[in-house]
């Protein structure tokens, strides 16, 4: 059955991010370049197609659909983690690469968790190098004076 977002474990909270990173892809669009405004919206896709998951997918889309939608947002992530590159954006690179690691440790967990189980200590430290990246970022962005990007990374 599916559930609205206020009906799942810390429904007000996972409001507050939604509408944080809505606002943020939105201050990109306004603000910034066309490869930070994909960005930020696809990211923010990507948040929604997992919380349709969690939420228990709708009749109306099948769980296949919603793969294929988000097999195309992280295509749409890796252009624009290059598009970084090419642009000679080190910070907002080095961002996206993290998150993608992210992602990857995530999915891993919920698709091969006997692997994780496995090799929890590499998991583990994995897990804290990409972490303390994503905290760094944050630091740096305010640091280097790029005060939407580090409210970006905070998100």
């Amino acid at each position: 059955m599916f559930k609205t977002l206020t009906q799942l474990p810390n429904g007000k909270l996972r409001i507050a991010i939604a509408s944080l990173l809505t606002l943020n892809a939105v201050l990109y669009a306004l603000l910034d370049s066309l490869v930070a405004a994909t960005d930020a919206f696809a990211w923010l896709a990507l948040l929604f197609s997992f919380e349709l998951e969690t939420a228990g997918l709708p009749s109306s889309i099948q769980e296949k659909s919603l793969h294929k939608f988000r097999n195309a947002l992280l295509i749409i992530i890796v252009l624009v983690t290059l598009a970084y590159l090419v642009m000679g954006d080190p910070l907002n690179f080095a961002n996206s690469i993290l998150w993608i690691g992210l992602i990857g440790l995530l999915e891993m967990e919920v698709r091969a968790p006997t692997t994780v189980e496995n090799h929890s200590k590499l998991y583990w430290l994995a897990s804290v190098l990409v972490f303390t990246g994503l905290i760094s970022m944050v630091a740096l962005s305010f640091w280097l004076g790029a005060v939407l990007d580090g409210f970006n990374n905070m998100l």
